[in-house]
């Protein structure tokens, strides 16, 4: 599916993002709608000695949007310090799945187009 105007708008916030705080211990920023139209970011946290320990951008945002009280994400994005747009982990996706079946924008020969997250989860209805 193509993105809209608002889905381009999530790829420039996570682009910004990861810009400005691109650093020894962050080189993921994840921008994310909800279905009530906040908008909400994060970083990655990587602990070099411990990296299991490490956060995902993903449980950075979704921990701001559940701070805030909203429940159901509706679009999500995240971009690397190469400027990649990189599909969400498996963790992420379980995580993600808690909070609706969001389109996932990604990238391929350098274009973007979003999918529904139970498509990149095998399965999904099983469970």
């Amino acid at each position: 599916m193509k993105l809209n105007k608002q889905d381009h708008e999530l790829v420039r916030l996570a682009q910004d993002l990861i810009n400005k705080r691109h650093g020894k211990y962050s080189t993921v920023g994840v921008a994310l709608k909800t279905t009530v139209g906040k908008i909400f970011s994060g970083v990655n946290v990587e602990q070099i000695h411990a990296s299991p320990c490490s956060m995902c951008a993903e449980y950075s945002a979704i921990g701001q949007m559940q701070s805030d009280g909203d429940h159901t994400i509706e679009t999500v994005i995240a971009i690397n310090s190469d400027d990649k747009v990189l599909p969400p982990c498996g963790k992420c996706r379980e995580m993600m799945r808690q909070f609706g079946n969001p389109y996932v924008i990604l990238n391929k020969d350098h274009k973007y187009f979003k999918l529904r997250l139970e498509e990149l989860i095998p399965h999904w209805e099983l469970e």
